[in-house]
C-alpha cells in the first residue's frame, strides 16, 4: 500500500519541482534565489517529511518534531 502512496507523492514532488522551476526562470536572479523559500518550497519539504515517516526514518531531522529529551514519555 505505501508503495502506491510513495509513487504519488513523487510524482507530487515532480509537479511542485516544475512548478518552483517556473517562478525562478520569470523573475530574475532574487526569484532564482527564493523560489524555493515560499509555499512551494514548504509544501515540498512536507511532502519530503511524509516520505521519510513511511519510510520508518526516525523524526531526528525536522525542525517540527521534539527531540527525544523533550518528549514526556522518553526513556
Amino acid at each position: 500500500m505505501a508503495k502506491g502512496i510513495k509513487k504519488d507523492l513523487y510524482k507530487a514532488i515532480e509537479n511542485v519541482n516544475e512548478s518552483i522551476t517556473n517562478s525562478a526562470g520569470r523573475g530574475g536572479a532574487y526569484a532564482r534565489g527564493l523560489a524555493s523559500e515560499g509555499y512551494n518550497g514548504g509544501y515540498r519539504q512536507a511532502l519530503y517529511d511524509v516520505i521519510a515517516a513511511l519510510n520508518d526514518v526516525p523524526n531526528c531531522r525536522s525542525r517540527f518534531w521534539p527531540t527525544k529529551a523533550e518528549t514526556p514519555d522518553a526513556p
